[in-house]
């Protein structure tokens, strides 16, 4: 994919992590702008209006701003190492202010499920993330017998 495309998914994938919990902390900004600095993909870019004017339209329609994202993924070829920067931009964005509340391990678990790398090779790269790797069992309905339903099959 051209540097230019993937730095457009990269800004708007790290948007949807900074607005995915409903409120923009200026220390997700801060981190979005700090890997600007060290990034060769926004090197040669002030992202400063871009990502406040995308952060606005996010902000207004955070459902449909995430939406348009994933189509963009899923009609894209993307390599390796552009989808692990993507979770990695990700990542760090949720984590710069010590909290990662359920809706943003819901955009990331979303963000995951529209990228084609192995899981194993996330986990190579990144350790375990338990958020992505709880699997509910085939066998849920029999993990969730209560008390009441276990004393009767035991009568029987």
């Amino acid at each position: 994919m051209g540097k230019q495309n993937f730095t457009e998914l990269l800004l708007h994938t790290a948007v949807c992590a900074i607005a995915s919990d409903g409120v923009v902390d200026e220390r997700e900004k801060a981190a979005l702008h700090h890997i600007e600095k060290e990034s060769p993909y926004f090197s040669s870019d002030d992202l400063s209006t871009k990502l406040d004017e995308l952060i606005q339209q996010c902000m207004l329609n955070f459902a449909l701003f995430r939406d348009n994202l994933f189509k963009s993924l899923d009609s894209v070829e993307l390599n390796i190492v552009e989808e692990l920067t993507l979770l990695e931009i990700s990542f760090r964005i949720i984590s710069a202010d010590d909290i990662e509340e359920d809706s943003e391990k819901i955009f990331i678990k979303n963000l995951r499920d529209h990228l084609k790398v192995e899981t194993h090779i996330i986990t190579e790269r990144f350790g375990v993330i338990d958020y992505l790797e709880n699997k509910e069992s085939e066998f849920k309905n029999f993990d969730k017998i209560s008390e009441i339903q276990i004393k009767k099959i035991k009568k029987d």
